[in-house]
């Protein structure tokens, strides 16, 4: 078993150094631009996503809210959804270079090394629409204190030495799952430019599942495995219900403080619990794999596909 402090993770920091004009080049030839480049149009209005595709349309205290004041949690819920897609594509890439010193054949080693160059232009066609931000400098250290919980506990699913749980998990249901979301991103965006990069992941994202449904159903899962994968993914259906969070952080960083009562008031008019419905059911469709049979049935036991309350989700 490959050692785990070995793998370089998550914690690498960003420099500019002497190197970045070489992985500037290295990925402009890949990418077949200058990854550099701005698009002025973004500079005075980097408002990505509209009112209801977050669902503010039927948000009173947002309505309610000055025109200038819509704007700004408007702005901040596009930067929080642009930062929660470069720490996914982030962790991908740590996930497939993982994967590539866990590699049991050179066949699979080479197509992991590729997947590696896939997410390193993610994230950096990605990261081009961040500095629009005013004072965002991404790092590890604030991924890890936005409002994303379900990106931490993802950093942490990254740093286990179990093949089998990071590769169903990460591989077969986050990135099936990251295939929906970036697909309407995409259609929703109203940065041209954005919606074309989103419209271009997809059918990478779509190879990687694609391989990793491919790989589990061939895997010979362990008891051990089987039962940290439930834990995890336990875990993870929580936590994917309270991605309505970063909305309700932008409104009180804007409005100031919300009570329990106003924050609540807020998901019962995004509809979250239904939206959690929806969002554990496709959920559980990713998760359908010949070799996941008895996960399916422990899951459905612990109750993990039951959407929460309201409340719960405070």
């Amino acid at each position: 078993m490959i050692k785990q402090q070995i793998i370089p993770g998550l914690n690498l920091p960003e420099v500019e150094d002497k190197l970045s004009c070489w992985l500037c080049s290295a990925l402009s030839t890949r990418l077949g631009q200058n990854t550099q480049s701005q698009t002025l149009s973004q500079i005075n209005n980097p408002v990505y996503w509209g009112t209801s595709f977050l669902g503010l349309d039927k948000v009173t205290i947002f309505q309610n809210s000055t025109i200038t004041e819509q704007a700004m949690i408007l702005q901040l819920c596009s930067r929080k959804l642009l930062e929660e897609a470069y720490g996914i594509e982030k962790l991908g890439l740590q996930y497939m270079e993982k994967i590539v010193l866990l590699s049991e054949s050179i066949q699979e080693q080479m197509l992991y090394a590729l997947y590696c160059a896939d997410e390193a232009n993610h994230i950096s066609q990605i990261s081009r629409f961040l500095p629009i931000f005013p004072k965002i400098k991404i790092n590890d250290e604030q991924i890890q204190q936005l409002e994303h919980p379900l990106l931490k506990f993802l950093m942490d699913v990254a740093d286990t030495e179990d093949k089998a749980v990071i590769l169903f998990v990460l591989q077969v249901v986050l990135e099936g799952w990251s295939l929906s979301h970036y697909r309407n991103l995409a259609i929703q965006c109203r940065e041209p430019n954005l919606s074309l990069i989103l419209q271009g992941l997809l059918r990478d994202k779509s190879h990687h599942h694609g391989t990793g449904v491919i790989l589990f159903h061939q895997m010979s899962l362990t008891q051990s495995s089987q039962e940290l994968i439930v834990k995890t993914l336990t875990q993870f259906l929580r936590l994917m219900q309270l991605r309505h969070q970063p909305v309700i952080a932008a409104i009180a960083q804007v409005k100031g403080y919300l009570s329990r009562s106003q924050k609540i008031r807020i998901l019962e008019e995004l509809d979250s619990e239904s939206h959690n419905y929806t969002c554990l059911k496709f959920l559980r469709s990713l998760m359908r794999n010949p070799n996941s049979g008895a996960i399916l049935q422990q899951l459905e036991a612990k109750a993990a596909f039951q959407p929460l309350n309201t409340s719960e989700c405070i």
